[in-house]
C-alpha cells in the first residue's frame, strides 16, 4: 500500500499540492485508526481487570453465606429433635405447664429470657453483588457467569427472608420457657407456631442444600477454614448433634 503511495506520489502528472493533501489525510486517518484501536485495548485491559476484581469480591461474599449454608445443614440434627420435644409436651392435655427451656452444652448467652427453640441469626450479604448491578461491569461479565451469580443471591435472599420468618416465629413461644397453667386453646396455638417452625426449619434446610449444589455448579464452595470455625463454634454450643458434612445433601 504505501509502495503504491509512493509511486502515485512521485508521478509527474503535476498534481503535487493535491497528492500532498490526500498523503497528509491518509497519515490521519491511520493515525486516528491506531489511536482508537489503542484506546480499545486499553479499555479491555481495563475492563478485564475490573471484572476479576468484582467476580473474586462477589464469589467471596458467596462463600462467607455458603457457609451460612452449611452451618445450617450440620445443626439440623439437633433441632428436629427439640421441635419434636416442643410438639410432643404440647399434645399432652395437663392443665400446667412445667416449662421447657431449650438445652446447649455451653450456653454462652446467659439470657434472662431462656429460648425455648433458638436457631443461628446470620448476615447474609449482598453488598458487592449490589454494587454489581448498579455499575456497568456486569456489562463485562460472561452472560453466563452473571445468570450465575443472580441465581444464587436470589437463593441467598430467600434464605434470609426465612430466617428472619423463622426467628419472629421462634420469639412467639417465648412464654413456654416457665412453668405455668396453660389452657387446651393455648397449647393448640403453640402447637401451630412449632408446626410453623418445622416447615421453617424444612425449607431452610432445603434451601440451604439447593444454594450449596448450585454454587458447586457454579465452582464455588464454602471456605473450609471459615466453615471449620464455624462449626467448631456450634460444637462447643450445642454439643455433639452437631455433623460435619461432607458435602450437602441432595
Amino acid at each position: 500500500m504505501f509502495r503504491t503511495v509512493r509511486h502515485w506520489w512521485q508521478g509527474g502528472d503535476g498534481k503535487t499540492t493535491a497528492r500532498l493533501f490526500v498523503f497528509e489525510l491518509f497519515v490521519v486517518v491511520a493515525g486516528v485508526l491506531i489511536a482508537l484501536g489503542a484506546e480499545q485495548l486499553v479499555s479491555n485491559w481495563h475492563w478485564q481487570g475490573e471484572v476479576r476484581d468484582s467476580d473474586r469480591r462477589i464469589s467471596d461474599e458467596l462463600r462467607y453465606n455458603l457457609v451460612n449454608a452449611y452451618e445450617r445443614l450440620a445443626i439440623n440434627d439437633c433441632l428436629e429433635p427439640r421441635l419434636a420435644e416442643l410438639r410432643d409436651e404440647l399434645s399432652k392435655g395437663e392443665p400446667m405447664w412445667s416449662g421447657s427451656r431449650a438445652r446447649f452444652a455451653n450456653d454462652i448467652y446467659h439470657q434472662a429470657f431462656p429460648p425455648v427453640y433458638r436457631t443461628p441469626n446470620r448476615p447474609w450479604p449482598k453488598d458487592a453483588w449490589e454494587t454489581a448491578l448498579n455499575g456497568e461491569v456486569l456489562g463485562h461479565f460472561r452472560p453466563e457467569r452473571v445468570a450465575q451469580f443472580a441465581a444464587l443471591f436470589d437463593e441467598v435472599s430467600g434464605l434470609q427472608r426465612s430466617q428472619s420468618e423463622e426467628l419472629d416465629v421462634a420469639a412467639s413461644l417465648g412464654d413456654l420457657a416457665f412453668p405455668g397453667p396453660i389452657s387446651a386453646a393455648e397449647r393448640r396455638a403453640n402447637l401451630k407456631l412449632v408446626a410453623k417452625l418445622g416447615a421453617l426449619n424444612a425449607r431452610i434446610v432445603f434451601q440451604s442444600r439447593l444454594v450449596l449444589k448450585n454454587a458447586a455448579d457454579a465452582g464455588l464452595s464454602p471456605d473450609r477454614e471459615q466453615l471449620k470455625e464455624s462449626l467448631d463454634q456450634q460444637r462447643r454450643y450445642r454439643g455433639n448433634c452437631v455433623r460435619w458434612p461432607d458435602k450437602p445433601e441432595g
